[in-house]
This record gives C-alpha cells, structure tokens and sequence, in this order.
C-alpha cells in the first residue's frame, strides 16, 4: 500500500508549493514568510509545510468564527442592503433628498408671505370704501399673523 503522500517530493521550491496546494502568488509569499517550513534558499519542507498550512487554515477558521466578527459582518451585510435600498428608491423616484424637498419648500413660502402681504393693498383697490386705517389693520393682521407662524406659535389672537 502506497503512502498519501509517496508521490510529493520532500523538499519543494516555494513556486512547487504554491502550485500543489493552489494559492497565489502573493498568498504564497505571505505563506512562505509565516507559515511554510523553510530549509534552504528558495527550499521548502513540502510535508511539513502542508502540515503547517493545513494547521494555519484551521486557525483563520477559528479566528473568523468569533462572534463579534459575525456580528460585525452582519451589521455591514444589513448597511450594504440598506445602501443599496436607499439608491434603488432615490432611482425609482420613491426618496426625495432632504435638501431639494426643504429648498422648494421655503420657495413656496416665500411666495405664499408675498401673496398674503399683498393682499391689504389688492383689498383696499377692491374696495374703495375702506379707509386707509382699515386697509392699514389689515396689513398688520396679516404680518402679525405670518411672524406668529414664522415663530411657531398658533394663531390664538381674537
């Protein structure tokens, strides 16, 4: 009965290594510098060094498997969904940005306080028999009545 191993020689190059057990060049390099069994210039223990490989994998295993990192890969799994739901609804037009919404809003205010202040002037040309006096309580009114809602206060004047 052959041996598992009969058919690899015992001492590899670090490019024999990388080659039997399938990783990059620059994972190899990592590898060779932390984990392989080196004997030589450029000259590797292939058994023990695919010993210590199998050993180092069962450890990131292990150091992967902790659950804070779980937990941390849900919390950015569940950003990421939440990034890409927000892109997907701002594309169908189903999310407005908060800039836009508050810069046309204040734009229709703006023009709502014209249009109320306006008023006394277009009341008294309508109505010729007010007196300057009445055209003039009615201006103040209507400006009281925009400042109490500017301040945030309800109308409760009478």
């Amino acid at each position: 009965m052959k041996s598992p191993d009969a058919g690899i020689p015992a001492i590899v190059t670090r490019g024999e290594l990388r080659a039997l057990l399938g990783v990059s060049e620059t994972r190899s390099r990592d590898l060779a510098a932390r984990v392989w069994v080196k004997v030589g210039r450029d000259r590797y223990d292939a058994r023990a060094s695919i010993a210590a490989h199998v050993a180092d994998m069962g450890m990131e295993a292990k150091r992967s498997a902790t659950p804070e990192l779980d937990a941390e890969k849900l919390r950015l799994a569940r950003e990421q969904a939440d990034k890409l739901a927000l892109a997907n609804a701002k594309a169908r037009g189903d999310l407005l940005d908060a800039a836009d919404v508050a810069r046309e809003w204040a734009s229709v205010l703006r023009d709502v306080r014209a249009a109320v202040l306006a008023a006394p002037s277009r009341i008294g040309s309508r109505l010729p028999h007010l007196s300057a006096h009445d055209v003039g309580e009615i201006a103040r009114e209507l400006a009281a009545a925009l400042s109490d809602l500017a301040e945030g206060k309800a109308d409760d004047r009478d």
